[in-house]
């Protein structure tokens, strides 16, 4: 089944999808936090095994791959509340930042 599943991160939330049909299996939101916390912000996600990890608003989290429950979190105290970039060995996740420029009539 895990290489049926595309897992995503978006807005405060992990979810698998089913990639030949892009059905959606399960939705695990993220513990809202400080001022909102989780929602609203990009979550990096990383598959290893049985085990996805999610990074979002300085914390991380550890979420089990066939139902999304929340095995365990860190909120990585003293470290601030940017996005997280995830990584093992031989595995990684790539954050993707977006820029918005103004235009100017000069």
């Amino acid at each position: 089944m895990q290489k049926d599943l595309l897992i995503i991160g978006c807005n405060g939330f992990v979810s698998a999808v089913r990639a030949n049909s892009g059905e959606e299996i399960w939705r695990t939101k993220l513990r809202e936090g400080t001022f909102g916390g989780s929602r609203g912000n990009d979550v990096s996600v990383l598959m290893d095994g049985d085990k996805i990890f999610a990074g979002c608003f300085g914390r991380i989290y550890c979420l089990r791959v066939s139902d999304g429950e929340i095995q365990w979190s860190n909120d990585l105290k003293g470290m601030g509340y940017n996005e997280v970039a995830l990584a093992r060995q031989g595995n990684n996740t790539q954050f993707i930042t977006r820029v918005e420029h103004s235009q100017s009539n000069t």
